[in-house]
């Protein structure tokens, strides 16, 4: 006979079996709560990457435990290769992939058979010779390195030893490097032939030969040799070898005239590059400091107010020295300085037949995060210099060039101006519609974007907020491409490039050039940031939108060689997939789905917001819902500010301990919590005010769902979010508690201070930035002192956790040890978490678990009730 006690055991399995396969609210198999300990489980995935014939896709997970792998999946979705630390992977020989590992190792996986190589020593890798070769490298004591050529067969054919510096050809033919060779310095060209390679000495002697670099077209190198028996010779020589010629040519800098005052500036991320057409070599170089520099043995620093910098920066750069740029043509043996004066090489036109030099001087002292400059043209073949623009801000500097060399496009007055080098003449682009935005600080306004040039150069297609343009670089023509604006959908040029590019010099700045002759895929965006996808402009002006959803769609990826194209997409309940797309249909399939014990748990959802701030102005916020939502209860609720966080609302967002901020939505909505991410609109002048108020009207604007317990609120933000926490903690008592990371709490002494990650003055951030005051702390005291949390300190009740890194050069950590100081004598309730050798956020990941742990503890104590953890109680 069963019992009682048996038959009540019974049911109540039978329950638990039941409420396990049907959980409430219809999340049929999510019976799981998200704890800390499941955290492990997620990843992110970074570097989706497709090979050039379409077969593979790549991508990357990424752990908290570091546990990484690397995978490599076809683009019907079955995997073929998973590489654990795995990193650096490219496709290779079509159907092969190498990959970089852990303690100097390299692998190679052919797709097809899973057979596997690996190769201990190996620093890093190149691919070379139509993706036929492999350039292994390693390290030699003394610095040099070994560089062994491996053929599609993964065979090592070529071994070079004693390399000082190398660099592959554009085309990735060929290879030039400097090395050593039984005791004789050389520089050696090494061509990459079918199955083969064939060496060439084109250089030796007694010369330490380095920084080699390539021609575009790669016809040409040039490289630099200091002389090792020479005396006297400070600079280096310049080599140049035309290899159609089997021709070479050479001169010494410290022998020559024309750069008498000039030293060598090898310290410029690119110090040399050949022309396109190969007639000239370009050199930096930098003004000889005067012997009358003020230097002096004293190691007293002398801070001169009427200086044209600061101190620190002075020091840095030097108090008189300016960049150049030295010109030579190796044919004729001329040598031309680019520039006047204090004119400051900025970069080339498209076919370096122009520079454009600019000089701040005139402008300094600034008050500007980087002051106005005055910009001239430069004919490198003539040596003609004439003003190209005056007083230039430094937010409107972009310089769009032209990919043919003709022209250089703009911003100015509003506008969008195309300037041609050879009439000089400037052309407005006119428009009834406005191709710029008001930033809501002082500055210039600031174009919507350059999308490129056609590929003849004769038209510019530029963005209004809504619709890409196509504009005659003779301003008599122009068409709208899309109708976005009649929608609300905003239309942009997607970035598809797949490739590793050669790394271009630093002035050498061209637009991205546009086949109008072939389809152009857009990004499309809905306006309220609600849905993206992607469409199609036809050659013949036909628009097909071909995916539009509300998800985040992103990473457009199309494989070099067939019509397949990858995408990201993801929304803040959808871990982010790999969709791929064949042909025109576009019939997307999803080849991967990331992070699938997701669906084991009862995950929140998302939505769009919408409030109005106190001056009836329409605004938008990000409400992320808790796991366990249930409609008849009243949830805490965290907010996050910073400034626009729309963008948020179709972002998913892995738990995890290890945040540079200390904050994670997911985290928070896994524990019970509501999170709000509002936007906030500024009035200049009234910083803090105005973000009080459009925060406080957003909160009120979801107490009014009725989810919502109204005091069971807390505040977060950094940096600026970190500002804006003191101060709106300062005016209101709607949130329970507050927390602060690396934030400013006196305006009057932040603008006063000294900005060490720019050796720069921060008065910059008021008068023109991101803190909005538009006028000098002597001209509007009373506006410092009423956007100021500290001056309201006497007023504070909201219990406060600030953070700040004792090492913060971006927000002086005293800010922080300013407010703590002020709550500490008014006895207030604060916590300030100060971690040592840390930043304006948190790297080690100690010690961001650290902070995770501690803003959930404290949410949790003053929105939950839950017990005061003990790190929090005062000593």
């Amino acid at each position: 006979m069963v019992s009682i006690c048996n038959i009540k055991k019974l049911i109540y399995i039978s329950l638990i079996y039941f409420l396990s396969g049907c959980p409430l609210f219809g999340q049929v198999n999510k019976v799981k709560l998200l704890t800390q300990d499941d955290y492990g489980k997620w990843s992110q995935m970074i570097r989706e990457g497709i090979s050039d014939n379409g077969t593979w896709v790549q991508y990357k997970l990424v752990y908290d435990s570091g546990n990484d792998t690397l995978f490599v999946r076809n683009t019907k979705g079955k995997a073929v290769l998973a590489v654990a630390k795995g990193y650096d992977g490219q496709f290779f020989n079509e159907n092969s992939f190498v990959y970089m590992l852990p303690d100097k190792k390299i692998g190679i996986s052919n797709l097809m058979n899973a057979k596997k190589k690996e190769i201990e020593g190996v620093e890093n890798y190149q691919i070379a010779g139509n993706d036929s070769f492999l350039l292994l490298t390693s390290n030699e004591e003394g610095g040099t390195t070994t560089i062994n050529v491996l053929n599609s067969d993964c065979t090592v054919i070529e071994m070079i030893k004693s390399v000082s510096s190398f660099m592959i050809s554009p085309d990735r033919n060929s290879l030039v490097y400097c090395h050593t060779d039984g005791g004789n310095k050389k520089v050696t060209l090494l061509a990459f032939l079918d199955h083969k390679v064939q060496k060439k000495t084109i250089a030796s002697g007694n010369y330490a030969y380095f920084n080699p670099v390539w021609q575009p077209n790669s016809s040409a190198v040039a490289f630099l040799g200091t002389p090792i028996l020479k005396t006297g010779a400070s600079e280096p020589d310049v080599f140049f070898y035309k290899i159609p010629e089997d021709k070479s040519y050479s001169f010494s800098m410290t022998d020559n005239s024309s750069l008498k005052g000039f030293d060598f500036n090898g310290n410029r991320s690119s110090s040399l590059i050949v022309s396109d057409d190969g007639m000239r070599v370009f050199f930096t170089l930098k003004d000889q400091e005067e012997s009358s520099n003020k230097k002096s043995t004293s190691d007293v620093e002398v801070w001169n107010a009427s200086d044209s910098n600061v101190y620190p920066h002075l020091k840095q750069s030097g108090r008189e020295g300016v960049n150049k740029m030295g010109v030579w043509e190796p044919l004729s043996g001329r040598i031309l300085i680019a520039g006047k004066g204090k004119q400051d090489i900025y970069m080339l036109n498209g076919d370096q037949q122009y520079a454009i030099t600019k000089d701040v001087f005139p402008y300094l002292p600034s008050d500007k995060e980087r002051p106005e400059a005055d910009y001239y043209v430069i004919n490198l073949l003539s040596g003609e210099v004439s003003l190209f623009l005056r007083l230039v801000p430094f937010e409107n500097a972009t310089l769009v060039f032209s990919p043919n060399g003709k022209s250089v496009a703009y911003f100015r007055e509003n506008e969008w101006k195309v300037y041609n080098f050879a009439e000089k003449t400037h052309i407005t682009m006119s428009s009834a519609v406005p191709f710029a935005y008001e930033a809501d600080y002082s500055a210039p306004r600031s174009p919507y974007g350059f999308a490129g040039w056609t590929t003849d150069g004769h038209r510019l297609l530029l963005y209004d907020q809504f619709d890409l343009w196509s504009f005659s670089i003779d301003g008599t023509d122009s068409k709208r491409l899309t109708r976005g604006r009649e929608e609300g959908i905003i239309f942009r040029v997607a970035d598809i490039d797949n490739v590793r590019p050669i790394e271009e010099p630093w002035f050498v700045q061209t637009g991205k050039e546009i086949d109008s002759a072939s389809a152009i895929i857009l990004e499309v965006q809905s306006e309220d940031n609600d849905k993206s996808g992607y469409a199609v402009l036809s050659p013949n002006g036909k628009l097909n939108i071909k995916t539009f959803t509300d998800k985040k769609l992103s990473r457009l990826k199309k494989a070099q060689n067939k019509d397949i194209i990858i995408y990201r997409q993801e929304d803040y309940d959808l871990p982010a997939q790999i969709v791929a797309v064949s042909g025109n249909k576009w019939k997307n399939d999803v080849v991967f789905k990331s992070n699938r014990q997701h669906s084991q748990y009862p995950w929140g959802h998302s939505e769009l917001i919408s409030y109005r701030n106190s001056a009836g102005e329409f605004l938008q916020g990000v409400l992320f819902y808790p796991f366990d939502y249930q409609p008849e209860k009243k949830y805490p609720m965290v907010v996050r500010i910073y400034e626009k966080q729309v963008t948020t609302v179709h972002t998913y967002i892995a738990p995890s301990m290890y945040n540079t901020t200390g904050y994670n939505t997911s985290n928070l909505t896994s524990q019970g919590y509501f999170v709000l991410h509002p936007d906030i609109n500024y009035i200049i002048g009234n910083p803090g005010v105005s973000a009080a108020d459009c925060v406080i009207a957003a909160t009120h604007a979801v107490i009014s769902k009725g989810c919502i317990d109204p005091g069971r609120i807390g505040l977060i933000g950094q940096s600026f979010g970190g500002y804006e926490t003191f101060f709106i903690a300062s005016q209101t008592k709607l949130f329970a508690t507050a927390i602060a990371g690396a934030g400013i709490s006196d305006m009057s002494s932040f603008y006063l201070s000294m900005g060490w990650n720019y050796s720069t003055p921060d008065a910059w951030r008021f008068e023109h930035q991101q803190f909005r005051m538009g006028k000098t702390l002597f001209e509007d005291a009373e506006g410092y002192r009423r956007n100021s949390a500290i001056t309201f300190a006497r007023d504070f009740s909201t219990p406060i956790l600030s953070w700040t890194g004792d090492s913060d050069t971006q927000v002086n950590p005293q800010q922080s040890m300013a407010f703590y100081m002020a709550m500490r004598r008014l006895k207030r309730n604060h916590v300030m978490l100060r971690y040592p050798k840390e930043g304006h956020v948190i790297l080690d990941m100690v010690r961001q678990a650290d902070l995770s742990s501690k803003i959930m503890d404290w949410f949790n104590y003053y929105l939950k009730d839950c017990p005061k953890p003990g790190w929090s109680s005062p000593e």
